[in-house]
């Protein structure tokens, strides 16, 4: 059975009339080669050898994980979660004898070619894998975005809560989890990235920008130079770790407004983080981090969110009463997708979010950012400002 559908979405894996072309034109170039006793000039339909040199093998495990493994959001399970079998053929492929023999490649400029006999590369399962995917689709749980409004009154009810709990532990939990959410919401990113927040940094520059001033009349379309955005209200967030298409360890620093027009305040969540670290004894290393400098646990933050998304949505009419939170909501996508939706409504486009996070722009560049040290960091954040401050200002 797995080898007839396997077939079957190798078929499916061409256009259908592309396929209909190319025999059409085969069967008239017959008619023609007739008229003068000519055979056609295509290589003989068979016999097919003996052996698997395409990759079916692989296409049949495929197709069985997609019939008995079980899925996260439905009973089944998804096509990229099926794919990823491919994945690990071809490198198991690649460090066997054979494959390590095939390892060696040349070319100019970023590209890297290099010829292979793997069964996973053939043509043939590129066209199993279009077809498989055209058949099986997608059905995903993609977080939502709530409003900026539902943002700050979450991060509302957890200060509350900090503030009357006798739990010294809870306390200083609450706030780390606060000063998360603001930070992910302010800063635009990835629920993961949060945790790249850099302690010793931050606690180095707290204190730049403290006491800016907003000049009258300033818009989110404002030209803002240099000068101007040194003595604006700011708070240098400075984040630390192995980025994508660098070397080694990395340092990103933007500075964000100390607070925006619906009222997250990211300077008095970051100040109240490094008081809180500093009561473990903690002045240097990840800024959500144990007492040990161990990473906290992002299910427990992401269980935290989705606590007070839920006082909120029975409390207001922020989050619609019928929307399952804990299977629309997390830490994951939720605050970077309410804060573009927000900067769009504040008309900033998808350009400047890119600039929040511009070692995305250095990734799709194929290139690599310049080693700096902090205040050559803080000094180049400075520049970006007309970006990261507008856009966080504007939130």
């Amino acid at each position: 059975m797995c080898l007839r559908r396997a077939t079957l979405d190798s078929i499916t894996g061409k256009s259908h009339l592309t396929i209909k072309s190319h025999r059409g034109e085969m069967l008239a170039n017959v008619r023609r080669c007739e008229r003068i006793n000519k055979t056609p000039s295509y290589e003989p339909r068979g016999p097919m050898p003996m052996g698997d040199t395409v990759g079916m093998g692989v296409a049949v495990d495929m197709l069985l994980k997609s019939l008995h493994a079980r899925g996260r959001i439905q009973s089944w399970v998804q096509y990229d979660s099926v794919r990823t079998l491919r994945s690990a053929a071809t490198k198991n492929y690649d460090s066997s004898p054979l494959g390590v023999g095939e390892g060696a490649s040349f070319a100019r400029g970023m590209a890297r070619v290099r010829p292979t006999s793997c069964p996973t590369q053939s043509e043939w399962m590129l066209d199993f894998l279009r077809g498989m995917e055209n058949r099986m689709g997608y059905d995903s749980t993609a977080d939502h975005a709530v409003s900026m409004e539902a943002i700050a009154l979450v991060l509302e009810y957890i200060k509350e809560d900090a503030e009357e709990t006798d739990n010294v532990e809870e306390e200083k939990l609450l706030y780390k989890v606060g000063a998360f959410i603001c930070l992910l919401t302010a800063a635009s990113l990835r629920g993961y990235e949060g945790f790249y927040l850099d302690l010793g940094a931050l606690r180095a520059n707290i204190h730049k920008g403290k006491d800016g001033i907003i000049p009258p009349g300033i818009k989110t379309n404002t030209i803002l130079t240099e000068a101007v955005c040194r003595n604006l209200p700011h708070v240098a967030i400075p984040l630390l770790g192995k980025f994508k298409a660098e070397g080694g360890i990395s340092q990103h620093v933007f500075n964000l407004a100390n607070e925006t027009t619906t009222g997250l305040q990211p300077r008095w969540w970051m100040e109240k983080l490094i008081e809180v670290m500093a009561s473990d004894g903690r002045t240097s290393g990840p800024a959500f981090s144990s007492k040990t400098g161990i990473l906290d646990s992002s299910s427990d933050y992401d269980a935290l969110f989705r606590k007070y998304l839920q006082r909120v949505q029975e409390n207001t009419d922020l989050i619609d009463k019928d929307i399952n939170v804990d299977a629309y909501y997390s830490t994951n996508r939720t605050p970077r997708k309410t804060a573009l939706t927000r900067a769009k409504r504040a008309g900033i486009g998808k350009d400047l979010q890119d600039e929040m996070n511009r070692w995305k722009k250095i990734e799709a560049a194929k290139g690599k950012k310049v080693k700096f040290h902090m205040r050559n960091h803080y000094a180049e954040a400075c520049l970006l400002m007309p970006v990261t401050w507008l856009y966080s200002y504007a939130l």
